[in-house]
C-alpha cells in the first residue's frame, strides 16, 4: 500500500489561481455523477493520470465534484493521494436532478426532469448546497474552495446562500450561457475561457487543432485560460469518444496543449 504523506506538496489555494502577470493556465473537470456517466469507476481511475500531466507542467486542476463523484474517489482510497500529491483544488458540482438516496431523500421537493440548480427557491437550494456539501466533507473532500453549478446553472440567490453557509467565496460559470445569472461582486469569478457561449477551451470539443489555435491567440493576447473538461472522458476507452467521434482522448489533447504553450516560451525567449 502506498504511504501518503499527510503534508501537502503544494499549497493548493483559490486565491493564488491568476494572480501573476500575462497569460496563466488552470483547468477544471466537472466530476460528474451517473447522469452523465455510465462508467464512473473506471473514469476515476484514470483521473491521477490528468492530474499528473498538470502538475508535472505547473498547471492547476480544479476538480468540481458531485456526491456521486466524491463516493467513487472514497470507494477507490484516492481522495487522500489526490490532495497530497497533485496541485489540485476541491469545487463542488451540484445537478439536482443527480443525488445519492441519501442526500434525494431528504429534498423531496427535487423535479426528476429539471436540471437546472438556479430553478429551485432560496431554501430549497440551501438545502441542497448544505446536504452536498457535508456528503463531501464525510469523505475526506476538503477543503471546498470553489462552486460550479451544473450546465453553469446558478443565480444570486446560490450566491448569498454559499456566503451564508459555507466558506466557499469564489465561483466558476461561462460568462455568456443564459443559465448564469448572479449581481456582480457577491463571489469572486474565475470565469471558463470563452469566446461565446459554445467556444470555450473545453478538452473534449471541436479538433485538437482548433483547441491549439484557441489557446495559441489566448497566449498571445496574455489572456487568463480556465480551461474545462469533464469526468467522463477520462477513460480513454469511453464510449462517449466513439459514440461522438472525437478524436484524441482529453490526455492527449492537454499534452498538445502543453506543447503550445512550451512553444510559446521558447519564441519568446528567442
Amino acid at each position: 500500500m502506498e504511504l501518503i504523506s499527510k503534508k501537502p506538496l503544494y499549497i493548493n489555494s483559490i486565491e493564488d489561481i491568476f494572480t501573476g502577470d500575462g497569460f496563466e493556465m488552470a483547468m477544471s473537470i466537472d466530476c460528474e455523477g451517473t447522469n452523465y456517466d455510465k462508467n464512473l469507476e473506471n473514469n476515476v481511475k484514470n483521473l491521477e493520470r490528468f492530474l499528473q500531466k498538470a502538475t508535472d507542467n505547473d498547471i492547476t486542476t480544479i476538480l468540481f465534484i458531485t456526491p456521486y463523484f466524491a463516493d467513487m474517489l472514497h470507494k477507490l482510497d484516492l481522495v487522500d493521494k489526490i490532495k497530497y500529491k497533485y496541485k489540485v483544488i476541491f469545487g463542488l458540482h451540484i445537478h439536482p436532478d443527480n443525488f445519492p438516496s441519501d442526500i434525494a431523500l431528504q429534498c423531496p421537493f427535487i423535479r426528476p426532469d429539471e436540471e437546472y440548480f438556479a430553478s429551485y427557491s432560496y431554501e430549497e437550494q440551501k438545502k441542497m448546497i448544505s446536504l452536498s456539501m457535508n456528503y463531501l466533507e464525510e469523505r475526506g473532500v476538503t477543503p471546498i474552495q470553489i462552486f460550479r453549478g451544473g450546465c453553469f446553472s446558478m443565480n444570486t440567490d446560490t450566491a448569498n446562500i454559499l456566503l451564508e453557509i459555507t466558506d466557499i467565496r469564489y465561483e466558476s460559470h461561462n460568462p455568456f450561457r443564459e443559465q448564469y445569472d448572479v449581481e456582480k461582486g457577491l463571489l469572486n469569478s474565475i470565469p471558463v475561457y470563452a469566446l461565446n457561449r459554445d467556444e470555450e477551451i473545453r478538452l473534449e470539443f471541436f479538433t485538437t487543432e482548433k483547441l491549439e489555435a484557441m489557446l495559441s491567440d489566448a497566449i498571445m493576447n496574455n489572456s487568463k485560460v480556465m480551461g474545462i473538461t469533464h469526468s467522463y472522458m477520462l477513460d480513454p476507452n469511453d464510449f462517449h469518444y466513439e459514440r461522438d467521434g472525437i478524436k484524441d482522448d482529453i490526455h492527449q489533447r492537454l499534452d498538445r496543449l502543453i506543447k503550445v504553450i512550451e512553444s510559446h516560451k521558447i519564441h519568446k525567449v528567442k
